[in-house]
């Protein structure tokens, strides 16, 4: 008579699998935080180099963002053909373009390049997010997504500690794109230790293989989440976008900042500030969702402030750690909202809409935007400030409007269909 399984030994080998996938998708994302953040640190050099002005460079940067548009089949293609197999695609893709950035041979290359990595960095972020909040439970899921969010500052805190040392090398700035070659070694350890998540084949199952139409998530009662989530993501991403992509810019030019300045600056910031992350997480999974959303959105918009009207070193580089602090974390707090307002067969069908598709316009427009402001406003600083204000907004409509997900069960088909199926008795 065959023994019985021990289920004790189950959840052993389960809690063993949940450290290892943490472990793989922390260092996805790990790559995936140096990537966006180089950009940002080599945009004075590119500038210098390719000599186009600050409206010209506004747009180039605006166009890599639009990348996040086209993401969204990347990441939809997630609930078609699986979590697993789109995922490691991202990573080798954003990973050879990254590289290729290297040998731009002018503004027009350089947005191309990072256009094309951007498209599977975002990629990669959205479906690492899904992954890990279908494999962890709901007392310790917010935390989860944290942890691996975070990494994407460390990873910023790897560019930023490389800045001073490869921009000065024979490469230049290139060599800074260069580094982005090492995730390709990930993708064979991935191969063998990644599986599916049991929610996605388990999905799969009960509808038989097929995937949701490309519409299903703004049927009733999804839409409604899914447009005030868009707006929540356009919000949160304007004032994120814009203090990541123009305080090196403003510092090194408006404040007579040096790359060394700047590299100790955002790596003591970075170091420090990845602890919103943390924080988020643990205040997200003991006080819930709505209430640490809008602690940090409204924070974030303060730190803004400070971070860009300030004068002395020591004020600015506080205020770096602040907005690093709580505008870096707004992403775990909104991935958390994403992931559970939304059914398996959808989930990354959701998140592509409503974070990849139209949230993310709030991350193409804002450096456009700020390009734009900052002469009537008088400077890049000033128009940033401005732009901190959009996380007010975001803060405002989660507590007005989203309802609190903490300890919900997340379900693995919709709700319509699984009423449907029980009226008549399926």
């Amino acid at each position: 008579m065959a023994a019985e399984p021990d289920p004790l030994q189950g959840e052993m080998a389960n809690a063993r699998y949940r450290r290892l996938l943490l472990v793989l998708l922390s260092a996805a994302t790990f790559f995936e935080g140096y990537d966006f953040i180089v950009i940002n640190l080599v945009l004075p050099l590119v500038q210098k180099d390719f000599g186009v002005s600050t409206q010209a460079l506004g747009l180039g940067v605006s166009a890599v963002a639009s990348g996040t548009l086209v993401a969204f089949f990347v990441v939809r293609a997630g609930d078609r053909w699986g979590r697993r197999p789109i995922l490691q695609l991202t990573v080798f893709a954003y990973a050879v373009f990254t590289a290729l950035t290297a040998l731009s041979r002018g503004m027009g290359d350089f947005v191309v390049w990072q256009f094309l990595a951007r498209i599977f960095l975002v990629g990669e972020w959205a479906l690492a997010t899904v992954m890990v909040a279908e494999e962890f439970p709901e007392k310790s899921r917010g935390m989860a997504i944290a942890v691996v969010q975070s990494m994407g500052a460390l990873g910023g805190i790897m560019g930023a500690a490389l800045f001073p040392l490869v921009s000065r090398v024979a490469f230049g700035w290139r060599g800074m794109y260069l580094v982005g070659l090492l995730p390709l070694v990930l993708i064979g350890f991935m191969r063998g230790r990644l599986r599916e998540t049991p929610r996605w084949l388990h999905t799969r199952e009960v509808r038989g293989g097929k995937a949701p139409s490309f519409f299903a998530v703004w049927k009733r009662p999804y839409s409604t989440y899914l447009i005030w989530m868009a707006v929540i993501w356009a919000l949160a991403y304007a004032p994120y976008t814009a203090f990541q992509t123009f305080w090196v810019h403003h510092v090194m030019n408006s404040r007579g900042w040096n790359e060394q300045m700047v590299s100790q600056a955002m790596a003591v910031a970075y170091l420090l500030g990845i602890s919103g992350f943390w924080v988020a997480g643990r205040l997200m999974d003991r006080l819930g969702r709505r209430i640490t959303a809008a602690l940090f959105y409204f924070a974030g918009a303060a730190a803004t402030v400070i971070g860009f009207q300030s004068q002395s070193v020591l004020a600015i580089s506080i205020g770096l750690f602040l907005q690093t602090f709580f505008l870096g974390a707004f992403l775990p707090v909104t991935s958390a909202f994403m992931a559970e307002l939304f059914p398996t067969e959808m989930r990354a069908n959701a998140a592509a809409w409503s974070n990849n598709l139209l949230g993310r316009l709030g991350m193409i427009g804002a450096p456009a935007l700020v390009g734009y402001l900052a002469g009537p406003t008088g400077s890049v600083g000033n128009a940033v400030s401005w732009m901190g204000l959009a996380a007010v907004g975001a803060g405002v409509i989660t507590i007005a409007v989203l309802p609190e997900t903490r300890w919900r069960q997340m379900a693995d088909v919709a709700e319509a269909e699984t009423a449907a199926g029980q009226e008549t008795g399926g």
